[in-house]
């Protein structure tokens, strides 16, 4: 009898363990969220395999580098982009944050360009039913300009569920001009679909998750006028598929595994600190804000001077720049701000810190 009922009990956890989880938008990260992200190269594992059930061990990746995964406030964009993913834009083009991309070829085509183009950034909204898309901005000598989706791309239809498909495509239409006769047309297609659930090993620990496919087409044209008359080239068209696996309050897939034209392009996980990023670390060890939740003063304490600091609040507009007799003393008069939750941006030369923070 005890046997059974061992037995029977066993049973139930293994059916519990591996019980459909549905992911929602709490599932998903929000502005100032950070998540540490490891690369591998994953080398003879097949990540292809799903199904309902699924077991899938990849306890064996080993991490090659690291880096901070940061989701921005709006707030701490240029004037220009604020203005169009701000709360002043249509309700359709608020953003959530912004990430650092590389979804369009800057690198290869800055190279012949008169201007420097640099920090590609990607523009989400998180909605209740939806992660979408909402356009670009880039740095043309150091000064940043948005271009917004004509067509929005929807990345997630929120919640999800095991089997659940969704179709969206999204088309950007980025001009340079007056600074420099330059275009770029985006054009992209998306097939999610959730072929998949059960239990994930990876060397961060064993979760529940949902397995995301998601097939991306797309196809880039470039318009440009310094090499003979202006003419429009299309570069090689793009076949993406990107495997996500996801688990519940995690902020971010578990797993990303990106297979660009037919090639295992990436492989990358959550974990925790390695030492493979470690001038970042060193700053996040030194760095103490406190208290928090705060009344008058927020102290800092941290190792390295501060060369400046701003706080936004929620909807993304600066409410405060920080004195310099404050950055000195690291000791910030917060007493003239509401009660409600905010976003401390702290400079240190060429690394940042953003910290939530609860004004009392």
């Amino acid at each position: 009898m005890t046997r059974l009922l061992s037995f029977a009990l066993g049973l139930m956890f293994i059916a519990q363990f591996n019980a459909q989880i549905t992911v929602s938008v709490a599932d998903f990260a929000s502005a100032a969220d950070t998540v540490r992200i490891s690369q591998a190269d994953g080398a003879g594992l097949d990540f292809t395999s799903t199904g309902a059930s699924f077991n899938w061990d990849y306890s064996s990746l080993v991490a090659n580098s690291q880096y901070l995964k940061e989701f921005n406030p709006i707030g701490f964009a240029s004037i220009l982009v604020f203005t169009t993913y701000g709360p002043l834009a249509p309700n359709k083009y608020k953003a959530t944050y912004f990430n650092p991309t590389n979804d369009l070829p800057l690198d290869q085509l800055s190279q012949f360009l008169p201007v420097a183009l640099s920090d590609l950034n990607q523009y989400t909204k998180r909605m209740a039913d939806s992660i979408t898309s909402l356009g670009y901005s880039i740095a043309v000598n150091g000064q940043g300009v948005p271009f917004k989706s004509d067509t929005i791309e929807t990345r997630y239809k929120l919640p999800l569920n095991y089997n659940d498909s969704h179709y969206s495509r999204g088309y950007t239409f980025i001009d340079l001009n007056p600074v420099i006769d330059f275009k770029i047309k985006q054009y992209r297609q998306r097939l999610t679909t959730v072929d998949g659930y059960g239990t994930l090993i990876t060397p961060k620990g064993t979760f529940q998750v949902l397995r995301l496919r998601h097939d991306i087409s797309e196809i880039d044209s470039v318009y440009q006028t310094f090499f003979g008359p202006g003419t429009w080239f299309g570069t090689p068209p793009i076949q993406r598929t990107e495997f996500e696996w996801w688990g519940n309050n995690e902020l971010e897939w578990l797993l990303k595994v990106t297979e660009t034209n037919g090639n295992i392009t990436a492989v990358e996980y959550q974990e925790d600190y390695l030492g493979l990023d470690a001038g970042i670390d060193q700053l996040d060890a030194s760095l103490l804000v406190f208290p928090n939740p705060v009344h008058d003063y927020l102290s800092i304490e941290s190792d390295n001077s501060i060369s400046s600091a701003a706080i936004v609040d929620v909807n993304g507009q600066v409410v405060m720049t920080v004195p310099s007799d404050q950055l000195l003393s690291k000791k910030i008069n917060v007493s003239s701000l509401s009660q409600g939750y905010y976003f401390l941006k702290l400079t240190f030369g060429d690394s940042s810190r953003i910290i939530k923070v609860i004004k009392n």
